[in-house]
């Protein structure tokens, strides 16, 4: 049989074999279709993608800004509520005088804490601090004819007011007394919670309190406890940046609460209350100290007035006394007492201003041919219980007085008069922090009636 060879057709001549090409091809088409409508999926979800994102980079932008301003503003208020309560004793005799001068250096340190370089009588500053930004033109955006146009006005410094004349509750600068916990509850969890109309449960205004208050905000002017002349001030409120270009609330009613027009509310308080004192700095000529009353011959190292506990407490507050300082270091008088001495080791000496319950020694005493300069007005003095008859002491207890005359007396001694003060408040060169604190079983706290010399920390 013969065999015959199988020609296959020829593709350029049997077009009807190119069918399966033809439908591979439609195929084709629709899978490039296909992709089309997929990237404009694409397309739509990141466009809803990127407006959201920006809606949340608005938030957390606009957030961050209020929560750095409220830092800012919270240190101007500590420094200020520490300067406050500093000064309220520090010109003995005249309390008036006093609370008007720590009123007024607190309103200045409250607004010189943004100076760069800490003189606001200087030119401008080159790195332009402040309590957070301030915008002007088109901050009301839907209400301004100017279509919410942005201008920088550079940042807010607070000026506050003394509210010396009637320490209202609602005041920048007020001076009361603070409890940290309710006597009653201690538990309250509400307890430290600032209303709106500026009332708190644990601070209470009293013009001779131990605590000091000092507040910095931001508000709208529709609250009739801001900007009161005298008594309280208010910065323009925090302005929406980003914010302004969101859907937020738009409205022409001033009567109702506009994020994009009123801004944002911010509001920073701090109160510093006087705790007894934990150490203590020798005096300096204007600077108000431990009592320096001789140097030690041998080393050199300046000795300070101090008191035995048991006499001091027997003398009233505000009596006068009068005492005097021998060679051998001895203090007599209106009360008994010593000229000491820092000891790290029984028998040395070391620098160091003296610390509660620092142990402490009592040697010969160089007494100075004129009366140290140092010892003029406002002073400070440590009680002291003597450990046996080693000559060796440990500070109790840090009291104030006021040295009205000093002499160098034959014998040779040195002879004070001054006052005993009652609770005073340390204006500088003083610490009231417990980890400053030598020796933790010494207690804080003086006997009722001693008088305590106290000093200013961040209570609240």
């Amino acid at each position: 049989m013969e065999r015959r060879p199988i020609h296959l057709p020829n593709p350029a001549i049997s077009p009807s074999l190119h069918r399966p090409s033809s439908g591979l091809a439609f195929r084709r088409q629709g899978l490039s279709g296909a992709r089309g409508s997929q990237s404009g999926v694409v397309l739509i979800f990141f466009a809803f993608f990127f407006l959201a994102f920006f809606g949340l980079f608005a938030v957390v932008a606009d957030l961050g800004i209020a929560r750095m301003t409220q830092l800012q503003m919270q240190t101007s208020a500590d420094i200020a509520a520490l300067e406050g309560l500093a000064g309220r004793d520090a010109i003995v005799g005249d309390f008036a005088a006093s609370d008007l001068a720590r009123r007024e250096t607190a309103a200045a340190f409250a607004s010189i804490a943004f100076d760069e370089d800490l003189d606001r009588s200087t030119a401008a500053d080159q790195y332009l601090l402040g309590a957070g930004p301030q915008l002007s033109t088109g901050v009301g955006g839907i209400a301004d004819p100017a279509g919410g146009v942005l201008t920088s006005d550079g940042p807010w410094i607070p000026s506050l007011e003394t509210n010396a004349a009637s320490n209202l509750v609602n005041g920048d600068l007020v001076a009361g007394d603070y409890a940290a916990l309710d006597p009653s509850d201690p538990g309250r969890v509400d307890w430290h919670v600032e209303e709106g109309s500026y009332e708190r449960l644990d601070f209470a205004p009293e013009g001779s309190g131990n605590a000091f208050l000092a507040r910095l905000r931001r508000t709208r002017d529709n609250n009739s406890l801001d900007r009161v002349a005298g008594v309280s001030s208010a910065g323009p409120t925090l302005p929406y940046l980003f914010g302004l270009g969101s859907g937020v609330l738009s409205t022409p009613d001033a009567s109702v609460y506009d994020p994009r027009r009123d801004g944002v509310t911010v509001r920073a308080a701090a109160i510093a209350d006087a705790r007894p004192v934990t150490m203590a700095g020798l005096a300096r000529p204007g600077f108000p100290g431990l009592a320096p009353v001789s140097s030690s011959p041998d080393t050199g190292n300046v000795r300070w007035l101090s008191f035995d506990q048991v006499s001091w407490l027997l003398l009233p507050i505000d009596a006068p006394f009068v005492v005097q300082v021998d060679a051998s270091g001895a203090v007599s008088g209106s009360a008994d007492g010593a000229a000491l001495a820092l000891s790290s080791e029984i028998g040395e000496e070391s620098a160091g201003p003296p610390r509660l319950g620092s142990v402490c020694l009592q040697a010969l005493a160089g007494l100075p041919i004129e009366p140290p300069a140092e010892l003029t007005g406002l002073m400070y003095a440590t009680l002291h219980e003597s450990l046996g008859a080693t000559g060796i002491s440990q500070v109790r207890g840090f009291v104030a007085v006021s040295i009205t005359n000093v002499q160098v007396v034959p014998g040779p001694a040195l002879r004070l008069e001054g006052v005993k003060l009652g609770p005073t408040v340390a204006p500088r060169n003083a610490s009231a922090q417990r980890s400053l604190v030598a020796d933790p079983t010494v207690p804080l706290s003086l006997p009722t009636g001693a008088g305590a010399l106290l000093a200013p920390v961040i209570a609240r």
